[in-house]
């Protein structure tokens, strides 16, 4: 029995797929029965266009694939995984091709084998996505917490001196204080913690019917009574309920995050302003403050993670640069829109857009 034969056996049991590519004739010298499971391509239409098989490949990974083809022209082997899409459903494929020599040392046809690695690819993107997950969830947690804890810690300050002083009437009202703080810490940890949270690729949004103003007001008389804002803080709201349908947790983190970058960046003579109303069948709520502003440069880069737009605040707080990466990621799972407005020694302003309750 002959080399070629036992290929050729071994081609008609495997679930891979066994070929040869006569580059001198542009055809298959030899194609395993695998293939037509994969590519669901007649033998007859491919070797008459082989042309057939670069344009399943998804077009993203098609430069790809083209300097695969130049290094086999070089001599070079490769081994590579691409996506190709057939009736609308995408798949991947491993292929690994070497080149062969004729005798004159010319690389005259390339050989070697593909198979569908579908399955095993879904199931790395899902442990990628899955790690990647839990990482998001864990700075989410660090990184939103810092607000809460900070109003205890000033209240906390703030009940001792009253306690030396005997003022009983204060006490009540810190000792309120740090009870919302510490429901506000809790409900985010267990949002972000959650069993189902962690187990599922898709991000939770538990939506109530709120009113957005109601909200911004909660928002706001926890920074204001816990003696974090020395700033002006100004809520110019509608008098009317602002209905829309929102998961409060994930709302609270967008205004504690905004409020805490101002309060930040805002000198203590500056002022910050929330704003909402409504505009046809969208909520907006419009968040500025006249602090340092945004350079223009940094702009582009200010909802990445840990971008360059990552400053100090004016007292020298540390920032860790997720802050806005958090609040866009969490206005987009609203179905909300955010966009910024900014000049330096100016002030900043973020526009939030998000759709109203439908009765």
């Amino acid at each position: 029995m002959n080399q070629s034969d036992v290929i050729q056996q071994i081609g008609q049991q495997s679930s891979k797929v066994l070929f040869q590519y006569n580059l001198t004739q542009n055809k298959f010298d030899f194609l395993s029965p695998a293939f037509f499971d994969i590519w669901e391509i007649e033998e007859s239409q491919l070797q008459e266009n082989p042309q057939l098989l670069f344009d399943s490949v998804i077009e993203d990974d098609r430069p790809a694939v083209e300097r695969c083809w130049q290094k086999l022209l070089n001599g070079d082997h490769i081994d590579e995984i691409v996506r190709i899409e057939l009736q609308g459903q995408k798949r991947y494929i491993r292929y690994i091709a070497y080149p062969i020599y004729d005798s004159d040392k010319q690389v005259a046809s390339l050989a070697g084998m593909a198979e569908n690695v579908t399955q095993q690819q879904n199931f790395i993107n899902y442990l990628t996505e899955f790690g990647q997950r839990k990482n998001s969830a864990l700075e989410m947690v660090s990184h939103d917490l810092r607000g809460p804890l900070a109003v205890v810690k000033s209240v906390a300050s703030l009940l001792r001196k009253e306690i030396q002083e005997d003022e009983q009437q204060e006490i009540a009202h810190y000792t309120e204080i740090i009870e919302k703080a510490c429901v506000q810490c809790t409900d985010l940890i267990q949002d972000l913690l959650s069993e189902e949270h962690l187990q599922s690729m898709e991000v939770n949004v538990h939506k109530t019917h709120v009113d957005v103003s109601e909200q911004i007001r909660n928002v706001a008389e926890f920074y204001q009574k816990g003696q974090m804002v020395q700033q002006q803080f100004i809520l110019q709201l509608p008098e009317e309920p602002l209905m829309l349908e929102l998961d409060q947790i994930k709302f609270s983190q967008i205004l504690n995050n905004l409020i805490s970058n101002s309060i930040k960046f805002t000198p203590y003579t500056g002022k910050i302003t929330i704003r909402a109303y409504k505009d046809g069948e969208e909520a907006v709520i419009e968040h500025s403050d006249t602090g340092i502003g945004i350079p223009e440069h940094m702009l582009p880069q200010i909802y990445e993670r840990r971008s360059i737009a990552s400053r100090k605040g004016l007292k020298g707080e540390e920032s860790r640069g997720l802050g806005l990466s958090i609040v866009h990621q969490l206005v987009k799972l609203l179905g909300g829109t955010i966009s910024v407005q900014s000049r330096e020694q100016e002030g900043t302003t973020f526009m939030l857009r998000l759709p109203l309750y439908a009765a």
